[in-house]
């Protein structure tokens, strides 16, 4: 009984810290310091007083949101994140049902359930966003015509 618990920890620390080191390495690449840097001072200017009420807000000022397609993507990551943690959580709780039984059982079941609901709350956002994309119709934009231009003629009365 003590290899296979060694096993289970073995793999419960390999999902710790395998992603936190991956990360660290793709964003350790070049030039990260200085995307690290803007994002510093993008953070320092939000936080001046006053910014606020400035009336000019450049598009580089501007919050990203969810509309945006940097928001986008990083939602679509933190969705990803998400799913494989929960994949890996059903993972591990698996191993540790088949390995002692008993109440494991009802972690697996319960983590299986909570996978199960957020891979149908993912697969309802998707297809809202198609049904929402299918729907929306844009109108054509009339075509601009040239301006008339106007002669005044100055007659001068004497």
């Amino acid at each position: 009984m003590g290899v296979p618990v060694l096993i289970l920890l073995a793999i419960a620390w390999a999902i710790v810290l395998v992603p936190p080191f991956v990360r660290n390495r793709t964003e350790s690449r070049p030039g990260s310091s200085v995307v690290s840097f803007k994002q510093g001072l993008d953070v320092l200017g939000r936080a001046t007083p006053g910014a606020a009420l400035s009336s000019f807000r450049g598009a580089r000022d501007r919050p990203v949101g969810s509309g945006s397609p940097r928001g986008r993507a990083a939602a679509r990551k933190r969705r990803r994140d998400v799913l494989f943690a929960l994949g890996g959580a059903a993972a591990f709780t698996l191993l540790l049902a088949v390995a002692f039984g008993g109440s494991m059982v009802a972690l697996h079941l319960l983590v299986d359930a909570g996978l199960g609901g957020y891979v149908y709350l993912l697969v309802q956002m998707r297809k809202s966003a198609a049904e929402r994309s299918h729907k929306v119709r844009y109108l054509a934009v009339p075509p601009q015509s040239q301006p008339t231009l106007v002669t005044l003629r100055r007659s001068a009365s004497g």
